[in-house]
Parts: C-alpha cells; structure tokens; sequence
C-alpha cells in the first residue's frame, strides 16, 4: 500500500528531500511495506470514519515510526522525525480551517456544526465524546476513550500519541483569531482525558 492514499501524501517529497533519493527513496519503500503488514493485521469497520482514522492516519504514522527504528534511527529522533510529517498534515488542515475565518459569523458557524461533525468524524466506535458546554461564547467537550491512545498501545508505541494531540492545536490555530483553541491536558499526557475548548474570539 502506498502513502498517496493517505493523510501523508507528501511522504516520499519530505524523506528524498531530507536524505536524498537514494536513502529517501530506500525509507519510502520499507515504510510502505510496513504499512501494509500493519493494513493485514486489521479488520476493516462498518464505520468508514474509522476506516479512515486507522487506515489513512493511525497506522502510516505509526508505520514511519516503526521503519526509523527498524532502520537504525534512535526512539527520539524516530519521534522527531515522525512529529515533523504530522505537524506537515496539521499544518494543510490549519489552512483548510482558515477558510472559515473568511466567512461572516465564523463562530456561529462553528457552533451550528460542531456536534453533527463530532458525532459523524469521532463516532462511538473509536471515542466517547461529552458535552459540556455549547453556547455563544464556547464549545466544550471531553474525550475520555480515544482509539488513538488504543492504537498506538496496541503496537507498543504509547507516545506516538503525544504527536497527535499535539497536532490539534495546530490544526485549529486556522480557525484564530475568530476561535480560540484551549486545553488544560490530554490521554497521550496522562490526564484522563483530552478537553477541547473552542472559545468565541470576542469574548
């Protein structure tokens, strides 16, 4: 299975670049191969959110991790490394979510569809989601099972889930400064669960 058909499409561009044709070009391969052993030892959902929240993010990250190590990289610089092309993927989402700031009442969009999108993007199967807030000045909810944290201790890597968490601040500096995006601790960093506060910017 190939990296273009997922969430890291510019893989191969980011390994070449970084170690040149021949060694980028040698980890692209070795990580696909990975890649797809890890596809093998996965059942597919009925739920296609899920499908993509495992097969087109959770494990090519944790394949690129798995083949640094694998291929003589350090646990720290394979993090680093693998930190580099989640925050690469957050960063095109923080683009696409700046989109909304260009539109009137951006907050109230925001809002109308916060839960439809929760409900639809992090279903039941993979996360419990609770509401705590929803109203005009912020958004609230907690995620207290999260099948990234699942995953990534499945195949023995719990802090590739750091990465992750850390990724959602990136992605929602799109929305500021119409939204302001808060936590105060996430799963991946031992709190018992990660709280998302999106917070009107003119209040």
């Amino acid at each position: 299975m190939d990296y273009k058909e997922t969430d890291f499409g510019f893989l191969y561009d980011d390994l070449t670049e970084e170690y040149g044709n021949e060694q980028g070009k040698r980890l692209y391969i070795c990580m696909c191969e990975k890649y797809t052993n890890l596809c093998k030892q996965e059942t597919k959902s009925e739920n296609q959110e899920i499908n993509k929240h495992i097969f087109k993010r959770l494990l090519p990250t944790i394949g690129i991790y798995l083949t640094l190590i694998e291929n003589g990289f350090t646990k720290e610089q394979a993090l680093m490394i693998t930190h580099k092309e989640i925050q690469h993927d957050a960063h095109s989402v923080a683009k696409e979510n700046a989109k909304l700031t260009k539109m009137p009442f951006t907050y109230g969009l925001f809002k109308m569809f916060a839960k439809s999108h929760m409900d639809k993007k992090y279903p039941t199967e993979g996360f419990t989601v609770e509401w705590k807030r929803h109203d005009k000045k912020e958004i609230h909810f907690d995620i207290s099972r999260c099948i990234y944290k699942d995953m990534c201790e499945k195949y023995s890597c719990p802090e590739l889930c750091t990465l992750f968490c850390q990724s959602d601040a990136t992605a929602f500096s799109g929305y500021e400064p119409k939204i302001k995006f808060k936590r105060k601790g996430t799963l991946g960093g031992g709190a018992n669960c990660c709280d998302f506060h999106f917070i009107h910017g003119n209040h």
